[in-house]
């Protein structure tokens, strides 16, 4: 008690204090005081958080092996059938076969004077979950793999590297697909990371609403894994996103809203980071399919705030593309100092595990961000930096070279006798990004309005934003 009343009154934990608080103590019978508090705690919070049915579950199975220790083999299946009705009612099929698995060991070794046909059921339970879990497994395996090879290296940027990866999803997906149906998500998320990744966001869509469906047709388990709802939805409204879908991403932002405001009181903390990392991430994307930058930037200072509750809890790779959210909605609004802010958090940041696309992309923005300020000076040395990044991580496409040349010789220049290299560059880049592969880096920042903005002298804010009225924005 005395050990956790010195940790409670800290705000952040001191070692050196807390040391000499203690230090009639031996370092390793102090050791063993903090492991025992740790156990104490975690007692505490799962007796707090009874409610939780695989908790539930999980404290059926240890009352069955008491009983069954203790030579009470009837009294045991009792409370292992209540396990197992409660497992069969929110779809947990692993704890389910760990039942059974026990119920069998109890059946094969003792005279328990079930039914006849117990044997049999239980065989049959037995075989019918391990099957299934061939199948899921086998998702779960590539769902996992695929998402692995997102975060690293973003989507295909060529076909060669899109026959790769349709080549790893084909060698690597069950093949008896049939037998599995369309009851498990890791066959939707599989799919939805697979047309990500190759950057096909219609079918992208349909497997992502195909995924959110499927919970709708189980409520019991939007109740038991509403985390995983919510990232149905997020994957619903990147495709929609990508594919520059304002209307239907409106209306799928504004059920995911919904869904959250209605459940919030009931989520737990994990839940209340999830809903606030996708809600916000829809919320942010919608400025930049409305074109509002200007709003877009307001709107940053509160979800800074926002963000300062849960970024303990967010993991870097989600908030280094807040940061490259932020700094492409600052740059579209002019302020090109908010901007570089929030590009050097990205640039700076040395976790190596980070997204290399969001890399690249930073360091590109970057060169735009100080041509714009007049750092000439700054520009020469970081387009050296910036190519040589780039040409390690294989990420040097078309759209990047076409500005990188225009960058090298532009910046000693007069900027008024610059207009017609705004315009070769601009019919350069419309002919670029006819490849599907090339759009990629104008997903947040549309360089060809950049370029429209210097041609014809206007914001860019306002080049982009009559473009998505034209178009029904």
């Amino acid at each position: 008690m005395k050990l956790f009343d010195v940790f409670d009154k800290q705000s952040e934990l001191d070692e050196e204090k807390i040391s000499k608080i203690f230090s009639h103590l031996k370092p390793n019978t102090f050791s063993n005081h903090r492991a025992n508090l740790y156990e104490q705690l975690l007692s505490s919070i799962r007796l707090l958080h009874n409610d939780d049915p695989s908790i539930r579950i999980k404290e059926l199975i240890s009352y069955a092996d008491v009983l069954h220790n203790k030579g009470l083999y009837q009294q045991g299946l009792i409370q292992l059938s209540r396990a197992k009705q409660l497992a069969s009612k929110n779809k947990m099929d692993i704890l389910k076969l760990e039942i059974i698995e026990l119920e069998k060991k109890i059946e094969t070794r003792y005279v328990t004077g079930s039914t006849p046909d117990r044997a049999l059921e239980l065989t049959k339970e037995s075989q019918e979950l391990r099957h299934q879990f061939y199948f899921s497994g086998s998702w779960s395996d590539l769902a996992l793999r695929l998402y692995d090879y997102y975060l690293k290296f973003g989507p295909v940027k060529g076909e060669e590297q899109q026959d790769q990866v349709t080549s790893f999803f084909k060698q690597n997906a069950p093949r008896q697909e049939d037998s599995l149906g369309s009851d498990t998500i890791f066959y939707y998320q599989s799919y939805v990371w697979y047309y990500h990744i190759i950057q096909n966001f219609p079918l992208c869509y349909k497997y992502a609403k195909l995924w959110c469906n499927l919970f709708d047709q189980n409520q019991v388990m939007i109740a038991e894994e509403p985390e995983m709802y919510i990232r149905g939805y997020h994957n619903v409204l990147s495709s929609l996103f990508f594919s520059d879908d304002v209307k239907r991403f409106r209306q799928e932002l504004s059920l995911l809203e919904n869904f959250v405001d209605e459940r919030k009181s009931s989520f737990n903390e994990n839940q209340l980071i999830q809903a606030f990392t996708y809600l916000e991430t829809g919320k942010l994307n919608l400025f930049f399919l409305e074109g509002k930058f200007s709003e877009g930037a307001r709107y940053c200072r509160v979800f800074e705030e926002k963000l300062a509750e849960y970024e303990s809890r967010i993991d870097i790779h989600r908030k280094m593309i807040f940061q490259y959210k932020m700094a492409s909605l600052k740059f579209g609004s002019s302020d090109f100092h908010g901007s570089l802010k929030h590009l050097n958090i990205i640039i700076n940041n040395p976790v190596p595990i980070l997204k290399e696309d969001i890399q690249s992309y930073a360091r590109f923005l970057s060169l735009i961000v100080h041509y714009e300020l007049g750092n000439d000076d700054l520009i020469y040395f970081q387009i050296k930096s910036t190519y040589r990044f780039m040409l390690k991580l294989k990420d040097f496409q078309k759209v990047h070279a076409a500005i990188f040349k225009f960058l090298r010789k532009s910046i000693y220049m007069d900027r008024k006798s610059l207009l017609p290299y705004f315009k070769e560059l601009r019919e350069e880049l419309v002919q670029v990004i006819q490849d599907k592969f090339e759009r990629r880096p104008m997903l947040y920042l549309d360089f060809v309005s950049w370029l429209e903005s210097k041609i014809y002298d206007r914001p860019v804010e306002e080049i982009i934003r009559n473009k998505k009225i034209t178009k029904g924005a």
